[in-house]
């Protein structure tokens, strides 16, 4: 322990002032989008519409953000992150409070595009952001440091969002609509909170990406001959993206519709079940540079991957809550916790000139995967009903994301690719 404490405080002081304020950013951030996040469901659910609603609009998000996702990388790429997080956040907040107030099924589903656009050119500046302001000696520990803040941020939304709903209801005495309203648009309040660190990121730690070469003074038949590696790999974890939210966005995006349907769970109950599974996601972030230590960056996404599997199906098939959530914990932990060294592998094998690139196709394909899943979980459920029909979804993302193991055994266990750094 004494060691582990050691290491993440000699990597702490390591990082720049612009890396520091980025964890501000991305906590306060994300602090209100899942507040957000977790009530928005349970919000159209009250307005009286159907779970194929959910899905629609779910679908709708991840359908924005596969179109915009790779243009704002190309962004990313040539302006910086900074003009591109600014014009993502203030379009974000806009759009959320827009879907906060929208109870036309229409308006809902034009904000949930417009929306699911803005919050993805910011995320598309996440991973190229951080690449570029540390070493590659940094990334994994700083790739966990970071994904352990925002399971901390989303521990303290989702318990507060959950428990601010029936604050509001209960002892306020407000209705249901209501009091799930109130508490999305304190989400977004807290969430454009975060310009306050993004205004201070320092040009001087920025110009560093403008002094390499911009994509698109190349053409793509030049870009390929001279990053040929860099695309190939690029390639192969758009298949991956691709795959895994296939099988991620059968069952994710309805998890708190899904205790909710299945166990009648109350939405501070609700929250506190799925709070927990972002903390032990955190704690799964904060021990994995030492398990990458010891078994190697891709054995280590290998073995954390496939370990979830069982503790999925245990959240599919029984029929208590507590087994149910304890079920969901442990996935959430061991699959997430594997998202550091897969990142760090993707941005060690693509050139610093195409990581936006590189960030935002694969974000594009994975939106793109909840699109094309959306409709099949909710058809499911709404054809099985609320057992079997998630059971079913459950057991196909199993399927999907044991294929997706062995997938990256294959082609990133055997070094067939070079590091360029």
């Amino acid at each position: 322990m004494t060691n582990l404490l050691r290491e993440w405080k000699l990597q702490l002081e390591g990082y720049s002032r612009n890396i520091k304020l980025f964890f501000w950013f991305n906590f306060v951030w994300n602090l209100g989008i899942s507040m957000f996040g977790l009530v928005y469901n349970l919000y159209v659910r009250s307005l009286g519409y159907e779970q194929t609603m959910v899905g629609s609009i779910v679908g709708m998000t991840a359908l924005a953000a596969a179109i915009i996702l790779i243009p704002a990388g190309i962004m990313n790429d040539r302006f910086g992150p900074k003009r591109v997080i600014s014009f993502g956040l203030i379009f974000t907040i806009a759009a959320l409070t827009a879907r906060s107030l929208i109870q036309l099924h229409e308006g809902m589903l034009i904000s949930a595009f417009l929306g699911g656009m803005a919050l993805a050119v910011v995320s598309a500046t996440i991973l190229p952001f951080m690449a570029n302001n540390s070493t590659p000696q940094q990334r994994v520990h700083l790739f966990s440091l970071n994904m352990a803040l925002v399971m901390l941020a989303n521990v303290i939304g989702i318990a507060i969002g959950g428990v601010l709903c029936d604050f509001f209801q209960f002892l306020i005495g407000l209705d249901e609509i209501h009091s799930l309203r109130y508490t999305l648009l304190i989400g977004v309040a807290i969430a454009a909170l975060g310009v306050i660190p993004m205004s201070l990121f320092e040009k001087s730690d920025l110009e560093k990406e403008e002094d390499t070469p911009h994509r698109e003074s190349l053409s793509w038949k030049a870009t390929w001959r001279e990053h040929k590696t860099s695309i190939q790999v690029i390639a192969i974890f758009c298949l991956l993206g691709l795959l895994s939210s296939l099988g991620g966005g059968m069952i994710v995006p309805y998890l708190n519709v899904y205790f909710e349907d299945r166990f009648e769970a109350s939405k501070s109950a609700i929250g506190i079940i799925v709070a927990l599974g972002q903390a032990a996601t955190g704690v799964a972030f904060l021990i994995g540079p030492m398990i990458a230590k010891r078994y190697g960056e891709v054995k280590s996404v290998v073995y954390l991957q496939l370990s979830s599997i069982p503790f999925l199906l245990i959240t599919a098939f029984s029929a208590n809550l507590f087994l149910s959530s304890g079920g969901y914990l442990f996935r959430q932990a061991l699959m997430n916790a594997a998202n550091p060294f897969y990142n760090s592998i993707k941005m060690s094998y693509v050139h610093r000139s195409l990581r936006g690139l590189a960030s935002s196709s694969g974000e594009a394909v994975f939106n793109l995967g909840w699109f094309i899943a959306s409709p099949i979980s909710t058809g499911l459920v709404f054809r099985y009903g609320s057992y079997f029909g998630y059971a079913y979804a459950f057991c196909i993302t199993a399927v999907v994301y044991s294929v997706i193991s062995f997938l990256f055994y294959f082609f990133f266990g055997k070094q067939r690719f070079k590091t360029l750094e």
